[in-house]
């Protein structure tokens, strides 16, 4: 099962939604590394939540917040699959300010 993210315009850059996109489309569905993920990631991503300015506080061609934030937000979905399998908790969502 694939998880989609809305496509930003590029009149429109946001670094939340952009955070989003590289959490879903970078590491979630990312073949690559999705071999190495749970599955129940794929179903728990959607509780991680970006919040925060859509401007680049930083006018540079790194992505330095996105990456960060979305590295964040895999540890937050891997936290949840771990919740749910040792303690029976519900998935929890993760609020990340970039």
């Amino acid at each position: 099962m694939m998880v989609t993210v809305e496509e930003p315009s590029p009149e429109a850059y946001s670094v939340p939604k952009e955070t989003k996109r590289l959490l879903i489309e970078g590491i979630i569905n990312n073949p690559l590394i999705a071999k190495s993920l749970p599955e129940e990631a794929r179903q728990y991503v959607k509780n991680v939540r970006y919040v925060g300015s859509d401007a680049p506080s930083i006018p540079i061609n790194w992505r330095f917040a996105e990456s960060i934030a979305s590295l964040k937000g895999l540890e937050a979905t891997i936290l949840n699959v771990l919740l749910v399998k040792k303690y029976g908790i519900e998935p929890q969502e993760a609020v990340i300010n970039t």
